[in-house]
């Protein structure tokens, strides 16, 4: 499945779309150059749960990884500035993958080999504002929840 936006209000839009529509237990990778939107698409996914005000998203670049309470709690893992599967295993991040929350990872081809069944949305530039933005989904849920929420 593939969505253009055409703007950062565009993008934040689907990610309330499809925050709106995540679970407990919910994990999201998100691959895609620097700039790609990833971040807005969380900022987006963080409004659709319910997460508001003092706790706007931001990128967790120096953090790694950011809580937020909503409907349910959002996991934001940002693994730019981490190269080593070890670096990132020793982040915890099973605590968070089968925790009581939704786990949304920037850079997630960092760690595919640590997630567990995951939506994956590939991020890539298609202009100044236009990006082009592929959903793949690596089980039976995923492919039932683009199926409904995102045609």
């Amino acid at each position: 499945m593939k969505i253009i936006t055409n703007s950062p209000e565009e993008t934040v839009k689907l990610g309330q779309k499809l925050g709106r529509h995540l679970k407990a237990g919910d994990v999201l990778g998100l691959i895609g150059e620097l700039g790609s939107g990833k971040t807005t698409l969380v900022r987006g996914m963080a409004s659709g749960l319910g997460v508001t005000g003092r706790e706007a998203v931001a990128s967790p670049s120096f953090v790694l990884i950011r809580e937020y309470s909503g409907k349910v709690p959002l996991f934001h893992f940002d693994l730019y500035r981490l190269d080593k599967i070890k670096d990132i295993e020793y982040l915890g991040v099973d605590e968070y993958l089968f925790d009581k929350g939704v786990c949304v990872v920037e850079w997630a081809e960092k760690m595919k080999m640590l997630l567990p069944d995951y939506l994956e949305v590939d991020l890539a530039l298609k202009g100044e504002t236009k990006r082009e933005i592929k959903f793949i989904a690596h089980n039976k849920r995923y492919e039932d929840f683009i199926a409904r929420y995102l045609k």
